[in-house]
Parts: structure tokens; sequence; C-alpha cells
């Protein structure tokens, strides 16, 4: 791959909708998320309930195109890994031997269970994994894991909240409908992703076997699952998803941002928002506000014309300028 690494800057509208809340709080009220500076509330959709939703997308872009998938990773299980590796211990092909049917992980054992995790599932590979056994498992030792090779922060609202409540009834057929509280809210949302695409099917623990060749993916491999990551992305900010959609889906609006390509270490992001700082009569400083950051595409392209063979930046405006940028980035990337 030419860029190893991609980062998405970007700002979107959401209205009426209620992608997470925190649930009820003691009462029928359904409580969005909050984030509080300087005395004001600001409206937040959790980085998780983006990456959920994005990997919903890869799963059904995996099966379209035949990558593989283990039936956790297809469910999306947070234990996703635990029994394909207990599967490799157990099989033919595992190179660690077991005792009376207890494996003893030590360190030079991990990237062999980390190629068989690999190899088996699209979302073990891209989306990580803490494969933590329980002494009924049969798995002692070292504990196998994985960080996620992309990230994703919340997404935060340029001002404060704007929250609108309305009560409706839930039907029962006995007539005892039960009355409950909903919020809707409306914000351009500030968001910031970094996708680290240089780590898909490469083996985190080779160095321990630095005599081994054949711990990672071969590059078809990679660019696959690459691909597939970047249309489940590109699919996402096209048609965003989050929960509680099938009465409530949100109202789209203004789409803008950056895409920025790295060949040197991550590709660095500026986020749309800022946290505006002012200082006491002691020179203390004091956390104001958020405000909206009108200068973060200019600033991450002037940082590429400034290392051009580093780092490039795509620009989008729109929801068609977001796929051609996308069709760049793929070009770019060699994929």
């Amino acid at each position: 791959m030419n860029y190893t690494s991609l980062s998405i800057s970007f700002r979107i509208g959401l209205a009426f909708h209620a992608m997470n809340n925190e649930g009820s709080s003691g009462t029928n009220v359904m409580e969005p998320r909050r984030i509080s500076v300087g005395g004001h509330n600001y409206d937040g959709i959790s980085g998780e309930m983006v990456r959920r939703h994005v990997f919903e997308n890869l799963v059904q872009i995996a099966k379209a195109r035949g990558l593989p998938l283990s039936p956790d990773g297809e469910g999306l299980l947070p234990d996703r890994a635990k029994r394909v590796i207990k599967a490799y211990l157990g099989g033919p092909a595992s190179e660690v031997k077991g005792k009376d049917g207890v494996f003893e992980l030590e360190p030079a054992h991990l990237p062999l269970v980390t190629k068989a995790a690999l190899e088996s599932c699209t979302i073990t590979d891209i989306g990580g994994y803490l494969a933590a056994f329980e002494s009924s498992e049969k798995v002692k030792g070292a504990t196998p894991k994985r960080d996620s090779v992309f990230d994703v922060g919340w997404l935060i609202s340029e001002e404060p909240a704007v929250v609108e409540f309305s009560q409706h009834a839930a039907y029962r057929p006995d007539g005892q409908h039960n009355l409950f509280t909903q919020n809707m809210r409306a914000a351009v949302y500030g968001g910031v992703a970094r996708l680290d695409l240089g780590r898909i099917g490469y083996n985190d623990w080779a160095w321990l076997a630095p005599d081994r060749n054949d711990l990672h993916l071969s590059d078809e491999q990679r660019r696959q699952r690459a691909a597939a990551l970047l249309d489940a992305w590109e699919q996402w900010l096209l048609s965003p998803a989050g929960a509680k959609q099938a009465g409530w889906l949100q109202h789209t609006g203004q789409l803008e941002g950056v895409l920025m390509l790295s060949n040197f270490g991550p590709a660095p992001f500026r986020s749309p928002i800022e946290v505006e700082l002012r200082y006491d009569a002691e020179g203390n400083p004091l956390v104001e506000r958020i405000k909206p950051n009108p200068r973060y595409r200019a600033e991450l392209a002037t940082l590429a014309e400034a290392k051009p063979g580093r780092y490039r930046a795509l620009e989008f405006d729109d929801l068609a300028g977001l796929a051609k940028a996308f069709d760049q980035a793929r070009a770019a990337i060699g994929l």
C-alpha cells in the first residue's frame, strides 16, 4: 500500500435523532449523553456507537466479497477471538503443545495464536480483541490481544445542545398504555477518526519470532480488507446509522471534511471543534466553551503542501465530494 494511514476529520448535521441514549435514570425519560464544558451542556454521540455501525457495514461487505468471517466476528461479539484461538490450540495445525488438555501460553506462542486469529476473521483482524480465558477454559499464561486498527472520537456538537422532549404511549392490548418521554436532538457535530491501514493483516507479535516470514497475511489479503474498511466508512458517512432508528431515523444535513493520507506514521487530523481557553486575572487558564474550528481543513491542507512526499489532503463539501475523495484515496493507497 502506498499510504499506510488515513484520518477523517468531518462535520455532519444530524437532527431529530436519539442515536445513543444512556437509558432512563429512575424515570420514564430517556437521557442523552452530554458533555459539560464551562457550564454549558454539549451533545455527544459515543465513538463506540459509530464503530459498531461501521462494523455492521463491514460485516455485510465481507460477506458479499467472500472475506473470512468467524461466527463470533460476524456477530460482533466482544470475545470474538476466544473460540478461534481455542480451536487452533486443540487442532492438528497447532504448534502449541498442551499437557493434560491444558495449554500454557508463553510469549513465544503469541505470534502463532495471532496468526490463527488473523486468518480466520476480517472483524477480528480489524476490530482487535482481548482473549481473557477463564480457568475452566484450560488456557493459561500470556493473554492474546490485539489493538483495533481504527479509532473513533466522540461526535460533539459545535454549540450547546438543543434537546426537545416529546411524550408517547407504548401500546398494550389491555389498554393500559405506558407513557414514556423521548428526547429529540439536533446539532452539527464535529468528528474525527483514524484508520491505520498498514496494521491490517499485520501480526503485531511477529517480533517474538523473527525467524518466521509467514506470520502476516499476504499483500493481496491485506488490500482486500483495507478496501472493505474504507467502503464501510464511506457507507456510514453517506448514510449514518445509530441506535433507535426504527421510528426515529435521523434527518441528515450538512456534510464536509477532509481525508488525510500518510505514508509515514499515523495520519494527522484536526478536529472541526475546539475548546476555547480564557484566563483569569492571575493568568490561570479557564475552560470557557466549545466552538467551531473553521480552520481545520486549511491546517491539514497546509501541512500536506509543506510535506508533499509524506501527506496528502482530500477535501469534500457534500455527498458527491465525499464519494470522490474516497475514490481518490483508494487510488492513492493502491487498493
